[in-house]
């Protein structure tokens, strides 16, 4: 899910100086630290290991629409959130393992999987460009009406894959009213609960065609 202050972050990051006592850190550790601080970091960082349970749910989720691995799995605690990005030409998804868990706990086992398989939408449809060419200014940021459309495909890729892997609707409905509101959505980066309950709809009947 694109978190709001996305963007902002984005231009305000410099991944090429951030270093280690062990010399240059990963590529995928960089932007974890970009997207919990939004700040330029120089420091001594320990090594982050894959969630192998993380790692066996995206192989599900792609499996199930036959795509190949092609996304860097890495997990990044404190950022409340999971996001899909692409740097240097590669695609991640970065995750806080906390706050899947939360979300599991407050609803139902699918959830674990609607989320991972909602950033794997948004690399799907496009929607996560290079973040060099956010912070090079070279392209301008997508407007917030822009980010609802990205949402909902995303959503409706997510529906569409539990859908085939066997979720119910009433397990899907119940992720959506937790995570969103039926407040105005005109200044939100993210779409209301009825746009998104519509959406996952959507996908999740399309897979039944």
């Amino acid at each position: 899910m694109l978190i709001n202050q996305y963007f902002k972050k984005i231009l305000l990051a410099n991944f090429i100086f951030l270093t280690s006592a062990n010399g240059q850190i990963k590529d995928e550790e960089k932007l974890c630290i970009s997207f919990q601080t939004g700040n330029i970091i120089s420091s001594n960082i320990n090594e982050i290991k894959n969630n192998r349970d993380a790692q066996i749910i995206l192989d599900n989720i792609l499996n199930t629409i036959g795509v190949s691995k092609n996304f860097i799995l890495a997990p990044c605690e404190k950022i409340n959130n999971v996001i899909a990005t692409a740097y240097k030409g590669s695609r991640y998804i970065l995750y806080d393992r906390k706050f899947i868990n939360e979300i599991n706990a407050e609803t139902n086992n699918w959830s674990s999987l609607f989320i991972l398989a909602h950033e794997v939408g948004h690399h799907i449809n496009g929607h996560s460009l290079d973040i060099l060419l956010y912070s090079s200014k070279k392209i301008d940021p997508p407007t917030l009406k822009k980010k609802r459309k990205q949402e909902l495909e995303s959503d409706k890729f997510a529906a569409f894959v539990l859908s085939k892997m066997g979720a119910n609707l009433k397990d899907l409905k119940e992720i959506i009213n937790l995570v969103a509101t039926d407040e105005d959505d005109s200044y939100s980066s993210h779409p209301n609960k009825s746009s998104r309950l519509s959406a996952i709809e959507e996908g999740f009947k399309n897979a039944k065609l």
